[in-house]
């Protein structure tokens, strides 16, 4: 029984591992699209989406959040979305929710930023929050889905859990076949012992 059930157990945590994405495998993919649109449109006044990134010195300020905005849209978009439509792991997609909210949150915080300044947002940073909040709502949906292999692979580790020994088959017969009055693991027979001693 205990090889049985080690064997649905490890079955169960192997499909545990893997991200159910369903439909929403195409939202993920127009997020990375839309981040790479991102990357080549104009961000705000001169400056490109990967210029946000900090590797090039641009006329247009961007400030130390965009900065951050746009490395979380790399790490959770580019790298770890992508990976997960791919290999559709867990901990992947888990990883690349964090930095997709992360990211929108303060690409929300860059259109307040562009307001008070001399370059405003343009289109890319409009589609940089779009790719962001396709991803997010896509993570939403998705995170702790279970998929079917899961389903059925919990299943089978409760079926072999609830597998008892030849003892407790017996235990479990006498305790739900007797009725109450004549079942011995019921009947509180201590004073007529007592009374016998």
């Amino acid at each position: 029984m205990s090889n049985q059930y080690d064997t649905a157990h490890a079955a169960e945590r192997a499909a545990a591992q893997k991200m159910e994405l369903g439909g929403y495998k195409t939202a993920l993919i127009v997020a990375v699209v839309a981040w790479v649109a991102y990357l080549v449109l104009p961000y705000a006044g001169t400056a490109h989406g990967w210029e946000v990134l900090g590797l090039d010195s641009s006329s247009v300020k961007i400030s130390i959040m965009e900065n951050i905005s746009g490395w979380c849209a790399l790490l959770g978009i580019g790298v770890l979305t992508s990976l997960t439509v791919i290999t559709r792991r867990l901990n992947y997609g888990l990883a690349a929710w964090m930095l997709v909210a992360i990211s929108l949150f303060l690409n929300l915080w860059g259109f307040w930023y562009r307001g008070s300044t001399a370059n405003g947002a343009s289109i890319g940073m409009w589609v940089g929050v779009l790719a962001s909040l396709i991803a997010f709502l896509a993570y939403c949906r998705v995170a702790f889905r279970r998929s079917p292999e899961q389903i059925a692979a919990a299943e089978k580790a409760r079926a072999a859990a609830s597998c008892l020994d030849q003892v407790g088959v017996l235990q479990t017969e006498a305790a739900t076949t007797l009725p109450p009055e004549e079942n011995p693991l019921l009947i509180d027979d201590r004073r007529r012992r007592a009374h016998k001693r």
